[in-house]
């Protein structure tokens, strides 16, 4: 395990680091705080080609994975056990996903019906042809309240088992990757597949109540290394 200030320095990597050029670092914590109401959808592709020659390229809905399914189910349980967030039924609430996760063809990774936002910076995302995702807070609370995650689906079952993992953590508030020796979820170069016991304080630590989202960084360090502090002397659960 990690000692508490190298933990502190995962915390300040992770929650105030931004993995891609583009999209600006946040100076404050941000998270959920209401319920995920989850959407889980998978697209093969339809491919037709014009007179002049070239192809064109659709989505095309079809049934999830069974494995898909599960690996998502898997991790999102572990992750409201550790921060406390609620799910909430779509056809129940009557309310809108807010949670998106899509399995796509690889070059249908920055498809414009998958997010609204520059295509360009999706083009950026889906580049390294594994997954990424993308999240709305609220400017004025800073009250994450969208996410949607995008999967390619031609990779391996272990490869898409790690992003979903990956993703879905990420999403939760603590967007960017770190340069660290040990296993864990934000690694670079580790491709876990379950939260490791550093990952499961930091998770902790950003839905700890005393670190309410919309602290500044250099408040949200000093409260984060109080709770990091304790949480490293107890068991891993």
């Amino acid at each position: 395990m990690p000692d508490v200030e190298a933990l502190v320095g995962l915390f300040d990597t992770v929650v105030f680091g931004s993995e891609f050029g583009g999209v600006k670092a946040s100076g404050k914590v941000k998270k959920w705080r209401g319920p995920l109401r989850i959407e889980i959808e998978e697209f093969g592709e339809t491919v037709t080609t014009s007179p002049d020659g070239r192809e064109n390229r659709r989505l095309k809905q079809q049934r999830v994975k069974r494995l898909h399914f599960e690996y998502v189910q898997k991790h999102l349980q572990s992750l409201i056990n550790l921060t406390g967030l609620q799910t909430e039924d779509v056809k129940v609430s009557k309310k809108p996903a807010n949670f998106a996760i899509y399995f796509v063809p690889p070059l249908q990774m920055a498809n414009p019906y998958l997010a609204n936002v520059s295509r360009g910076l999706m083009k950026r995302m889906a580049a390294q042809g594994g997954c990424y995702f993308l999240s709305w807070a609220n400017d004025k609370s800073d009250e994450i309240q969208k996410a949607t995650i995008v999967v390619n689906a031609a990779r391996k079952m272990p490869k898409i088992d790690h992003c979903i993992l990956e993703e879905m953590t990420q999403s939760l508030g603590m967007p960017n990757d770190a340069d660290i020796e040990w296993p864990s979820i934000f690694s670079n170069t580790e491709r876990i597949r379950a939260l490791s016991a550093a990952d499961r304080i930091i998770i902790k630590t950003l839905y700890d109540r005393r670190l309410a989202q919309g602290l500044p960084r250099q408040q949200a360090l000093e409260m984060a290394r109080t709770i990091i502090t304790e949480l490293h002397g107890k068991p891993s659960d």
